[in-house]
C-alpha cells in the first residue's frame, strides 16, 4: 500500500532447526506472519491488475468503482488509523477470498467451486476497504456486495439483511462517529464501537477468557467465526450460522480451558497459538464417537475449524495440532522441504504414497510431512500433560503419547526414506526424529501401553489389507503349492492400490479412550452391546483385555464373512505376544498376502483356516523363511 523499503524474509539454519524441534521463538513466529503478510499484500495487488479487466467482461447490476479506488482508500486509511488496515488484512478469511478469487480469474483447474456471481467476489475489494473506514472512521461512500441481505465487512462482522435478493448491492456510508449500511429493503446503523452486537449487526465474537498476547490489544483475537462467508476451506460463501448463545458459551468454555491449559504446562505451545491462530471455527462435522474433526487451509493462514471437543485437554490437544499446521503452511512458504507440487491436483501422480498411521488413507509425502510435524507437536503436548495429572486423565494422556510416539517413530523412517526432500527437508525431520528418538526410553506401563501397542499394529495391519495386495498370478501360483501340499514357495512384493471403499470409521481407538478415561460408561455400553453386532462386541472385549470373548467375537465375525481379513487380523492380535508364531506375525506383518492366496484357493472350493494358510505362507513347520519382499 503506502510505499516503504522492501526486504527480504529469510529463515536462519538455528530458525528452521527450532521450529523442526517444536521451539520457535517469537521472532521466528513473527517472521512467518510477516511472510504470510507480505503474500496476502501480493496477492491484492496482482487482484488489483485483473480486478477492473475481469468487471468490464462482467454482468452484474450496477457496477462497481475501479478497485483503484478502493486501493486508495486503503491507503489514504493507513495513513490515518495503519491500525485498523491491520485488522482488517489480519482477517484470514480475506487471504481465503483473494487467492479464490486469484485462481478463478486465472482459470486455475485448482479453483474451488463458488456459488458467488464473478461481479460479486470481485465487489469484495470495496468490502475490504469499506471495513478499514468504518474501523477508523474516514468518511467515505462505498458500494459493496450482498449475499441474501449480508454484507460483510472483513475483520469485523456481518451486518443485515438489507435486501431479499440472492445477490445485490448496498451501499456504506461512513462518517466519523459510524456507518450507515442501506440496501433494497433496509439499512443498518453501526457504530464505531463494531465488537457489540445490535440490531442488523453479527460481529466477530472474541473468545471470552482468552486474553490477548501482552504486547497486542483485543483485536487480535482470537474470535469465533460464526458469520464470515469465506470461513469454509471447501464451499463459499457460506451464510450466517445460527449456533444459539448456549452453544456458544460452550464453545467459549472448552476454548478458554485449552487455553489455560497451555499457558501452565505447554507455554511454547501456547505461544505459538495466541501468534500463529487469529480465527477459530465452529463446525458440524460428523465424527466417530469421542474424535473431533478439525482443519487448516494453505488459503487462510490463521484460521482453524473444528468440531466441539469433549474437554479442555482434548481442545488444548486440536489446537497444538493444527498451530502446528499453520506453522507449516507457513514455512513452506519460505523454504522448499518437498521438492514438487502434491498438494495440486495431478501433482502426486508417480510419486510415492505412504502409510500415515493416523489416516486411513495412503498419503503423498507432503502430507505425510506434515502429519509428521503436527502429531509430533501433540505427542510433546500428551508427555507433557502426563507429568500435570493422575487417575483416568493420565491414563488417557499416557495412552495418547504411547500411540503417538509408536506411530511417529515409524512415519518418520519411512519419510527419511523419500528422496523428494530437499535438503533442509531432511535437516528438518532428522531434528523430529532426533526428538522421537528421545520419546522411546520413556516408560509407559499397564493397560495404557498394552493397548497403545495392539492399536497400533491394528491400523498397521488393517491399513495394509486395505490398501495393499499381491498380483493374482502370484496368488494363484502360492493357491497351487497349498493344494499341492507343497512347501511355501517365496512370497511376492506387495502392490499399492488404494481402495478408499474399504475404508471404515476407526472404533478401536475411541473405544480404548472411553476405557481409560470413563470406565463406567465404558462398562455401560458394553453392557448394551452384549446382544449386538460380533465386530463391535470383539472390539470391546478386546479393550477391556477379555481375550476369550474378543477371540469369539471375530470368530463370529469371521463366519458371517469368511473373506474379512480385519476380522482374522482381530483374532491373531487376541493371542498373547508369547504365543504368536510366524503364522500370526505374518498374518499381522503382511495381511494383503494371506487375504490374496486365502481368495486364490477359495475360487477352486477351498476353504483354509486363515491361521493355518498364514503358519504355512510363514514358513513354519517346512523349515523355509518367506523372503522378506515389501511393497
Amino acid at each position: 500500500m503506502t510505499s516503504r523499503p522492501l526486504d527480504v524474509h529469510r529463515v536462519s539454519l538455528e530458525s528452521l532447526q527450532a521450529i523442526a524441534a517444536g521451539s520457535a521463538s517469537e521472532a521466528d513466529l513473527h517472521l512467518l506472519c510477516s511472510a504470510q503478510r507480505s503474500q496476502l499484500l501480493l496477492v491484492l495487488r496482482a487482484l488489483l491488475d485483473h480486478v477492473d479487466e475481469a468487471a468490464r467482461r462482467t454482468r452484474h447490476p450496477g457496477g462497481f468503482p475501479p478497485g483503484q479506488v478502493a486501493w486508495r482508500l486503503l491507503c489514504t486509511t493507513e495513513r490515518h488509523a495503519p491500525e485498523a488496515v491491520e485488522i482488517v488484512l489480519a482477517d484470514p478469511t480475506v487471504m481465503a477470498w483473494a487467492l479464490r478469487l486469484l485462481r478463478r480469474l486465472g482459470g486455475s483447474a485448482a479453483t474451488t467451486a463458488s456459488a458467488a456471481p464473478l461481479w460479486a467476489e470481485l465487489g469484495q475489494f470495496h468490502a475490504l476497504a469499506a471495513a478499514a473506514a468504518v474501523r477508523a472512521g474516514v468518511p467515505a461512500v462505498i458500494r459493496v456486495p450482498a449475499h441474501r441481505g449480508m454484507v460483510w465487512l472483513p475483520g469485523t462482522g456481518m451486518a443485515g439483511p438489507v435486501a431479499r435478493r440472492r445477490w445485490s448491492e448496498a451501499q456504506i456510508r461512513v462518517g466519523r462517529e459510524g456507518a450507515v449500511i442501506h440496501g433494497e429493503l433496509a439499512q443498518v446503523r453501526l457504530s464505531r464501537l463494531l465488537t457489540a452486537s445490535a440490531p442488523g449487526w453479527r460481529p466477530l465474537r472474541p473468545v471470552r477468557g482468552v486474553a490477548p498476547r501482552a504486547e497486542e490489544n483485543a483485536q487480535a483475537g482470537p474470535w469465533l467465526d460464526t458469520v464470515t462467508p469465506y470461513r469454509d476451506f471447501i464451499r463459499y460463501p457460506r451464510s450466517p450460522s445460527r449456533l444459539g448463545e448456549r452453544r456458544l458459551q460452550l464453545w467459549e468454555d472448552r476454548l478458554s480451558g485449552a487455553y489455560a491449559l497451555l499457558d501452565r504446562e505447554s507455554p511454547a505451545d501456547a505461544a505459538a497459538l495466541r501468534t500463529l491462530v487469529r480465527l477459530l471455527v465452529p463446525r458440524s462435522f460428523r465424527t466417530a464417537a469421542g474424535l473431533v474433526a478439525s482443519a487448516s487451509s494453505l488459503d487462510a493462514f490463521g484460521a482453524v475449524t473444528l468440531s466441539l471437543p469433549s474437554d479442555a485437554t482434548q481442545t488444548a490437544a486440536v489446537l497444538v495440532h493444527e498451530t502446528r499446521h499453520q506453522q507449516l503452511n507457513a514455512l513452506l512458504s519460505l523454504v522448499p522441504l518437498v521438492r514438487g507440487t502434491e498438494d495440486e491436483p495431478g501433482g502426486s501422480t508417480g510419486r510415492r504414497l505412504y502409510y500415515a498411521p493416523w489416516r486411513s488413507d495412503p498419503r503423498p509425502v507432503r502430507g505425510l510431512f506434515h502429519g509428521v510435524f503436527a502429531f509430533a507437536g501433540v505427542a510433546r503436548f500428551w508427555r507433557t500433560h502426563r507429568r500435570h495429572v493422575t487417575g483416568t486423565e493420565a491414563q488417557r494422556a499416557d495412552f495418547e503419547f504411547a500411540v503417538l510416539r509408536e506411530q511417529l517413530r515409524e512415519a518418520v523412517a519411512a519419510l527419511m526414506t523419500d528422496d523428494g526432500l530437499t535438503e533442509a527437508g531432511r535437516m528438518f525431520v532428522q531434528e523430529i526424529a532426533a526428538l522421537v528418538g528421545t520419546w522411546q526410553e520413556d516408560v509407559v506401563s499397564g493397560r495404557p501401553d498394552a493397548l497403545a501397542r495392539h492399536y497400533c499394529a491394528l491400523r498397521r495391519s488393517v491399513w495394509r489389507a486395505r490398501h495393499l495386495e499381491i498380483t493374482r498370478s502370484a496368488a494363484e501360483r502360492l493357491a497351487a503349492a497349498w493344494a499341492a501340499r507343497h512347501p511355501a514357495p517365496a512370497l511376492p512384493a506387495s502392490i499399492l492400490r488404494p481402495r478408499p471403499d474399504l475404508v471404515r470409521l476407526d472404533t478401536f481407538g475411541p473405544l480404548a479412550r472411553y476405557f481409560l478415561s470413563a470406565p463406567e460408561l465404558f462398562a455401560r455400553r458394553r453392557r448394551q452391546e452384549e446382544n449386538g453386532d460380533p465386530a463391535r462386541r470383539a472390539e470391546y472385549a478386546a479393550v477391556a483385555g477379555d481375550a476369550e470373548e474378543a477371540a469369539l467375537g471375530y470368530t463370529e465375525w469371521a463366519a458371517r464373512d469368511s473373506q474379512n481379513v480385519e476380522a482374522w487380523i482381530g483374532a491373531a492380535l487376541t493371542l498373547p505376544e508369547h504365543a504368536r508364531g510366524a503364522g500370526v506375525a505374518l498374518l499381522l506383518d503382511r495381511p494383503e498376502v494371506v487375504s490374496g492366496v486365502h481368495r486364490a484357493i477359495a475360487a477352486e472350493g477351498g476353504s483354509p483356516a486363515p491361521l493355518d494358510l498364514a503358519a504355512w505362507l510363514g514358513g513354519e513347520g517346512t523349515g523355509l523363511t518367506p523372503s522378506a519382499a515389501e511393497a
